[in-house]
């Protein structure tokens, strides 16, 4: 009999241990998540009226700091809402898509995402939309019914002013040339293909408006931008090992122009292969003003930041919003570097 009591107390021993934990191990997650979130403090939800986070891809980081201080700006000081850069500065490497899952599973108020489609991500944006979870993206745009406003620039605009500074450089040496465009093929966005077209046919219709008499090759090449050496190779090898290099290189992003800047000094075709670039990072603007890079384009990222904020704001209180902010451009070349430096 004894015996039999002392099983029972030790059953019911090992059984709260096992609670406790289950409960230590749910805690843990739990805390975790907060702080991938960045939700460590409640009184974040209680200080302002909506709790939006910002979802990017891992690349340009420089420009999504940008958006960044502009939505986290709009938020504080005009729509009462607190913005979240969702995983920024944390050890660990979260996808997109769980960046997602966890903001859906923390109930926030609002997503702002890098566009861009996938089967998961399609699927994720869906179940926040059928939560009530309003997404806007930026840059690059996902399927329509999944968001309610696309933040960006018109990417054909954005080829015919590629087109224009591309064709400007080749006036300086009017002869048979190749123009190689860097396009990443990990992106699912469509906006790199749109701009490539845009240029593409702005350059066909400049070639006819001015007679031009020489042959202008221009080539799409594939990279996939999330692979630095993969990258760093196909540069190199337009570069160096093909029987000729190409005249002009354009970069559409941020990442793929400082791999292009470095490559060019590297193998000494400073001068040889011109650079229109992407953004404007510390080294973009250093290697401007070095004649490294002719010209860079560059999007307001601040603006961005700032019309995504407005953009959910706006669904959140009337249920309706327009389903696309364009975001202004400018050009940064040897003229006006200086005005965008530090001093």
């Amino acid at each position: 009999m004894a015996k039999r009591d002392e099983k029972k107390k030790m059953a019911v021993v090992l059984f709260g241990l096992l609670l406790m934990g289950v409960g230590i191990y749910g805690l843990v997650v739990f805390l975790g998540r907060l702080q991938v979130t960045g939700m460590d403090s409640p009184k974040k939800k209680e200080i302002y009226g909506s709790y939006y986070v910002l979802i990017e891809d891992g690349h340009d980081s420089t420009l999504w700091d940008s958006i960044y201080e502009g939505a986290r700006r709009e938020g504080e000081e005009n729509c009462d809402a607190y913005v979240e850069y969702l995983g920024k500065n944390l050890t660990a490497d979260y996808t997109v898509q769980d960046k997602l899952r966890i903001a859906i599973d923390s109930g926030v108020d609002g997503i702002i995402l890098n566009g861009g489609s996938s089967e998961e991500t399609d699927r994720l944006l869906e179940e926040a939309v059928g939560k009530g979870i309003p997404v806007v993206t930026a840059l690059d745009d996902s399927a329509y019914n999944l968001r309610k406003c696309f933040v960006g620039v018109n990417n054909y605009i954005l080829g015919q002013e590629y087109s224009r500074l591309c064709f400007e450089l080749l006036s300086e040496n009017p002869r048979d040339s190749w123009v190689a465009v860097l396009m990443d093929s990990s992106s699912t966005g469509t906006g790199k293909n749109t701009m490539f077209w845009g240029m593409r046919e702005t350059l066909d219709e400049k070639i006819r408006e001015t007679g031009w008499g020489y042959e202008i090759k221009v080539q799409a090449v594939s990279i996939d931008s999330s692979n630095a050496f993969m990258t760093e190779e196909t540069i190199r090898k337009l570069l160096v090992t093909e029987e000729e290099h190409p005249d002009i290189l354009i970069c559409l992003s941020e990442t793929d122009t400082r791999r292009a800047y470095e490559a060019v000094v590297d193998y000494n075709k400073v001068g040889e292969v011109r650079i229109l670039g992407y953004y404007k990072s510390e080294g973009i603007l250093d290697a401007v003003q070095k004649k490294i890079i002719s010209s860079t384009v560059v999007v307001d990222g601040e603006q961005l930041g700032s019309f995504c904020v407005q953009a959910l704001t706006e669904y959140r209180e009337t249920g309706y919003v327009n389903g696309y902010f364009p975001i202004d451009t400018y050009v940064i070349d040897e003229n006006n570097v200086g005005q965008y430096q530090l001093p």
